[in-house]
């Protein structure tokens, strides 16, 4: 015990302070945990979420790379890496956790939207769809990922389903004006300039921002 308080309170006591917003007593916390047991896989893995809140990428990967290296079998652990990873453009490091994670649990839509990001990233449009879609299969009211979808295949220059991928993501969230915008672009590829021009003024009522995009 560190001042009476076990391993697993200081641990909770760290996850109450991230909640509260008090990221850097939480970090506290944690330590004082990770000092009562180095191999608590949970307060290094917990540390690596406040770690990412704050943008101290470095130091939360390090905090995941303890925490995979304690418990392999930890898919969270595996995916919030890959996202950190990502956060550092260390794309194909990235890609090798969420693969990680993926074997260990494929059922996670959001490791499957997190690896196409990458891939887009990597201008791998084809491997990305088909994550996309991955994600898909496993939570069908994924709009993000329908936009995505959409992204990648107005990228293949496959713009008759890159029309349907946006208009699916608009039905399941009609505030998304990126996807609102991105139609536009591409009805405006498909040679319909007067349907992108009411998909524009869609986009420019929910974000205005994107007017500039107009000028």
């Amino acid at each position: 015990m560190i001042n009476g308080m076990t391993v697993e309170e200081w641990n909770r006591r760290g996850i109450d302070l991230t909640i509260l917003g008090k990221y850097e007593k939480a970090l506290g916390a944690y330590d004082k945990a990770i000092e009562l047991d180095p191999q608590f896989d949970g307060a290094w893995y917990n540390k690596g979420i406040t770690l990412s809140m704050l943008g101290q990428h470095e130091k939360a990967l390090y905090a995941y790379i303890k925490a995979t290296g304690i418990n392999p079998q930890d898919a969270s652990g595996w995916y919030n890496k890959g996202n950190t990873l990502k956060q550092l453009s260390r794309y194909e490091e990235a890609l090798a956790a969420y693969d990680e994670a993926i074997e260990i649990n494929p059922r996670q839509a959001a490791v499957w939207y997190n690896r196409g990001i990458v891939f887009k990233e990597l201008k791998r449009y084809e491997e990305a769809l088909d994550a996309f879609n991955k994600a898909i299969k496993i939570d069908p009211q994924d709009a993000a990922s329908f936009h995505n979808i959409g992204s990648a295949l107005s990228l293949l220059k496959r713009y008759e389903e890159a029309l349907e991928a946006f208009n699916e993501a608009i039905k399941l969230d009609p505030q998304n004006a990126d996807a609102w915008y991105n139609k536009g672009v591409v009805l405006e590829l498909m040679g319909m300039g007067y349907a992108a021009e009411d998909s524009y003024s869609k986009a420019i009522k929910i974000d205005p921002e994107y007017a500039e995009l107009q000028n």
